[in-house]
């Protein structure tokens, strides 16, 4: 006979792991069993893409609902211990954001953003280029025909640290841990919700489901009928290794727009790096185009033969750090390798009950799961324990907003005579 439970969640990266989190103690809260949620996850926790984040939590963010979850998520992560019972230390060194002055010395879409997040209460200002330079190490150059903006609650984490944070809640949370665990399909009832979680140790009944595997969910959910739009972006991560002796470990993390690059300061005196994600429609609509996840899932984001990085974009993320850094003229690489993001038609998360059945939830990142995780997996203990005010937020990321009108519009905006194989060609 199958075990049931209140909650299985599918996915045990960080949204997988703070949602069963944040279910279990919300059903304490309620009286009700908190050992009553199942966490599967195919590989083992934190395996995936939440194995190679940068650890960098902000709340600046062009889309207001984002930046208003993002200084909720902010404050969370600083109390993590009321939400998963472990203790995690952050670096709060903030966050300098840097963009090139306009015609007029100023830039006008920063200062937009600025203006936004000053109404949603996030602290993200504009600053003179001394304030700058008094907030970088003397190795970090900066330009008088640069913009800056800063965001002094940034926080850094040790992304080895929060993994082996989030075991640890797990196992406080009296969740049953399902790991090396695929799941095969599914049994829905007379009302059209799942009732039962197929899986290659067996079957579980279950109340609700959440669906927090990523780049994992449309080959997961194709079983069920569902077109989950999720497909993803490569992204290229290096370490590089400077001197102790001039290592800051006090620097912020450095936004640069210029040369559009992420750097924070990282263990053993080195500088991480990566790039942001693409947010050109055209490179957006390729990744759906060549759709590799529904041939292969997302086991091939795993594969060994997947994370190498090449010598070619190791130089070129050299020439882009000397453009930074004075103390990166030798550079020493330390170490690189190849991430994803996963990404939606519109960048957006997917967050919230599926229209076609009704106990299924999304916990879909977008990208930027690691920093959102304490307030999306409060989110979905709300959905599916006790309704709360961050179900509201969750509704403005419905999937139901990806219908056939959505999708026609997006293939319209990157199809057509301007983007046709002929100016393709004639472009070479």
């Amino acid at each position: 006979m199958a075990k049931k439970f209140h909650s299985v969640v599918i996915g045990g990266g960080c949204l997988g792991i703070a949602s069963a989190v944040s279910i279990s103690r919300h059903l304490k809260r309620v009286n009700k069993d908190p050992s009553s949620v199942c966490l599967i996850d195919k590989r083992v926790l934190g395996g995936g893409l939440t194995a190679r984040h940068s650890g960098i939590v902000r709340s600046a963010n062009a889309d207001p609902y984002a930046a208003k979850l993002a200084k909720i998520a902010a404050d969370m992560w600083l109390n993590v211990k009321h939400i998963w019972d472990v203790e995690l230390e952050a670096d709060r060194f903030g966050a300098i954001w840097i963009a090139k002055k306009d015609k007029h010395g100023t830039n006008k879409k920063w200062d937009k953003l600025e203006s936004e997040m000053r109404k949603l209460g996030v602290r993200f200002n504009k600053i003179p280029f001394d304030d700058a330079l008094k907030l970088v190490p003397d190795f970090v150059k900066v330009n008088e025909d640069e913009v800056f903006y800063y965001e002094p609650d940034a926080l850094q984490y040790d992304p080895a640290e929060v993994r082996r944070a989030l075991y640890e809640a797990v196992k406080r949370s009296q969740i049953s841990l399902m790991e090396k665990t695929e799941v095969l399909g599914f049994k829905k009832n007379s009302l059209d919700k799942i009732s039962e979680v197929i899986t290659s140790v067996g079957s579980f009944e279950c109340e609700n489901v959440i669906n927090a595997a990523g780049a994992w969910s449309p080959t997961i959910f194709a079983k069920l009928g569902l077109a989950i739009p999720v497909s993803v972006e490569p992204v290229y991560v290096v370490n590089w290794l400077t001197s102790l002796a001039e290592k800051n470990v006090a620097m912020p993390i450095i936004a640069d727009y210029v040369n559009r690059a992420y750097f924070r300061s990282w263990r053993d005196g080195e500088i991480h790096m990566h790039q942001p994600r693409k947010r050109a429609i055209q490179e957006t609509s390729t990744a759906f185009a060549e759709n590799p996840l529904a041939m292969l899932g997302a086991d091939f984001i795993n594969d060994p033969s997947n994370q190498a990085i090449g010598y070619s974009q190791t130089r070129v993320y050299e020439d882009i750090s000397k453009k930074r850094f004075a103390n990166v003229a030798q550079t020493v690489f330390s170490s690189g390798y190849r991430s994803f993001f996963d990404i939606t038609p519109d960048l957006r998360f997917i967050l919230g009950p599926d229209p076609k059945i009704n106990n299924l939830c999304h916990c879909l990142g977008s990208g930027q799961a690691f920093k959102f995780a304490p307030a999306l997996g409060e989110m979905m203990a709300e959905f599916v324990v006790d309704k709360g005010p961050l179900c509201e937020i969750g509704n403005k990321f419905s999937i139901s907003r990806f219908d056939n009108d959505f999708m026609e519009n997006f293939w319209k905006r990157v199809s057509g005579t301007q983007h046709s194989l002929e100016i393709e060609g004639a472009s070479l």
